[in-house]
């Protein structure tokens, strides 16, 4: 069995890292092209490469939003298991941040929204 060790909570730091949130880009809302290879993906292949590097990451899919007039619906959303919905990246770290430049598709530095947080208190 393994033994647990405590962790100060209140040192980790995160990034939040959006990519196509609202149709970026010029797509559809909650639509980010793709369709080709997983790693091809900005979200998906930062997150493999930072997971390479031992960098604690999450990835998630994004809710496409709901149209604001239900009787104009706009285009379907794309499948629930499609690359070309909305994603998130979460990168954690404690102490110094790691160097993410080669890490993270240039992407997600231009068109997505950057979240830092300094402790666990932040608000999302």
């Amino acid at each position: 069995m393994t033994k647990l060790q405590n962790t100060e909570l209140s040192g980790i730091k995160w990034r939040k890292l959006v990519y196509c949130e609202l149709g970026g880009g010029g797509a559809a809302p909650g639509h980010c092209g793709g369709g080709g290879e997983p790693l091809e993906d900005p979200v998906l292949g930062s997150y493999a490469r930072c997971l390479a590097a031992d960098i604690l990451c999450v990835w998630r899919r994004v809710s496409t939003p709901r149209p604001a007039d239900m009787f104009e619906p706009g285009p379907p959303p794309p499948p629930p298991l499609s690359l070309s919905t909305s994603k998130e990246l979460w990168i954690f770290w404690y102490g110094e941040e790691p160097d993410l430049n080669v890490l993270i598709a240039p992407e997600l530095n231009t068109s997505g929204k950057i979240i830092e947080c300094l402790n666990v208190q932040c608000a999302r």
